[in-house]
């Protein structure tokens, strides 16, 4: 009552005559001494609806001037930033800065949005599109981070402003628990900035950031200047956020655990949680490729408690999501769904930029190792049409379970290369089925060759955290009874089966024992679903 009275263009009665003809209508309740509302925001958006921006603007400049000098932050920033006043700006960082420190990461990047666009001058909109873009990290939509480290990058561009380009480059303060781009690609405008602002002479804490950028834009690709760029950034790191920001790239890049656990120290002796979880994360990758699934349960439920507390959504998908691979591993296929569209679920919610074509590759590698790949065609063609030649050999499956051996073998016709990052042992093990099940001896060499230095490596695709099939060793085994090579074969079953049982997927071990003892020449079915 008493904000409205004061924000109002009429005298204390006229207030008063207007909210009493509002609850006789029955628009407006009292839900406590000195208190109105609306009985349904219907009612309040139909109001206002009526209204001019005009007008509307300048009710939000009564309403928040009335407000001054409460402690009522949030909504001084609504109204401010509704009203186009450039007071929106102050108000909104501080409760940006509130919902923070709850952890409403959502909340304060649209707080941050709001001052963006009630900015003035260029030093101000790209500092406070620095803001923006790590409260969107933070809340997992990295996606829109990307997009808004973009425009501050071309608005300094435009301005011819490299100080304020580099302000944009160095504002991206914040690691991923994935990879900040699409899946096969690289920003090329991007790392060309970067490259070119590398060249300057720069104060050291300033070229470390720009390095671990640059770094970051390229990591997973093979290029000899990622690991460069990152030991340069170690070197220069004169703090632990800096240290830690170039640590996270060499412990990925390594798959070193003493890295790992450093990052862990120092994310836990510094309070910087978010690099906790992302040592915990390599950690992970680590025990994997060594064949140790009980330590990467271990720092999974680790991480993904840490990710739950300080709500770090995207951090929160990317454990659930390595919870699915290994329940897919060990043969817990209903439980694996859950997790993959549970995981699914929040990744589109904060805007991920991994979140297309994800749940549907995840679900296609339940129906492989399920044996119903078959009955899942038409899925498997959507996928296709939407990820490409990644997933041109799973759809030669598909089509060979279903019979349509002509059109699958015209499907990988023209094999594109597999990139040698963290999916290879996958999609390479994938090419492998598709060789075995189309009963193509020609290919079946240069895969052989191919997989056998992964032999005593883990499922395929398990070092991904993300999904997974069986152990390299079982398809060099079937690589192996298709080129004849009957001890070869024998070996390699028995090593399957005991990377299995390491594993706890008796499924795997089963059906690896089983070849280990008869191994039938490969038909034109072998190999299609299991």
């Amino acid at each position: 009552m008493d904000v409205l009275v004061k924000a109002a263009d009429t005298d204390e009665d006229g207030v008063m005559d207007a909210l009493d003809a509002g609850v006789i209508a029955g628009l407006l309740d009292e839900p406590g001494p000195g208190l109105i509302r609306f009985v349904h925001a219907l009612v309040r958006d139909t109001l206002i609806a009526d209204l001019s921006r005009l007008r509307t603007a300048r009710m939000h400049a009564r309403i928040a001037a009335a407000l001054e000098g409460t402690d009522d932050i949030a909504a001084l920033a609504h109204h401010y930033a509704r009203a186009g006043s450039p007071k929106a700006v102050g108000y909104c960082v501080q409760a940006a800065q509130l919902a923070e420190a709850r952890y409403a990461h959502d909340v304060a990047a649209d707080l941050l949005s709001d001052a963006v666009a009630n900015s003035t001058g260029p030093d101000e909109r790209v500092e406070l599109l620095g803001r923006l873009l790590r409260a969107q990290i933070r809340a997992g939509a990295v996606g829109a981070a990307r997009e808004t480290r973009r425009e501050a990058v071309e608005y300094a561009e435009s301005l011819g402003r490299d100080d304020l380009m580099i302000a944009a480059f160095t504002a991206w303060t914040e690691p991923t628990p994935w990879q900040a781009r699409t899946y096969g690609t690289v920003d090329r405008p991007i790392v060309d900035r970067l490259s070119r602002l590398l060249k300057r002479d720069l104060a050291p804490s300033v070229r470390c950031r720009l390095l671990t950028a640059y770094a970051d834009e390229l990591a997973g690709e093979d290029d000899p200047t990622v690991l460069e760029a990152a030991q340069e950034a170690l070197d220069l790191a004169t703090g632990p956020r800096l240290r830690a920001a170039a640590l996270q790239i060499l412990a990925r890049v390594h798959g070193d655990a003493e890295l790992c656990r450093e990052l862990v120290e120092i994310g836990t002796e510094h309070d910087l949680p978010v690099y906790r979880v992302t040592g915990l994360l390599n950690h992970a990758n680590v025990a994997a490729a060594a064949n140790d699934p009980v330590t990467m349960h271990q720092v999974i439920t680790e991480a993904l408690e840490i990710a739950r507390t300080y709500r770090m959504r995207e951090a929160i998908a990317v454990t659930e999501i390595t919870l699915a691979s290994l329940a897919l591993i060990e043969g817990r296929f209903a439980d694996a769904e859950l997790l993959y569209l549970k995981a699914d679920e929040g990744m589109r919610r904060a805007g991920s930029v991994h979140a297309t074509g994800f749940l549907h590759l995840a679900l296609a590698m339940i129906w492989l190792n399920d044996g119903t790949l078959g009955a899942h065609l038409d899925d498997v063609r959507a996928l296709h049409a939407t990820l490409g030649s990644m997933t041109s050999d799973l759809l030669a499956l598909a089509l060979h379970a279903n019979g349509l051996d002509a059109e699958a073998r015209e499907v990988r016709a023209s094999p594109s290369p597999i990139r040698r990052d963290f999916f290879f042992t996958f999609l390479t093990t994938l090419r492998a089925m598709a060789i075995v099940a189309l009963n193509d001896r020609d290919a079946a060499e240069e895969i052989y060759a191919t997989l056998l230095p992964h032999r005593n490596g883990p499922p395929a695709g398990a070092t991904s955290l993300s999904v997974a099939l069986r152990p390299v060793a079982y398809t060099l085994g079937e690589l192996a009874v298709l080129l004849g090579r009957t001890d070869e074969a024998a070996t390699h079953f028995t090593q399957a089966a005991t990377i299995a049982d390491q594993w706890n997927a008796p499924h795997w071990a089963a059906e690896a024992r089983l070849r280990t003892t008869t191994q039938p020449l490969p038909t034109a079915g072998s190999g299609s679903t299991r």
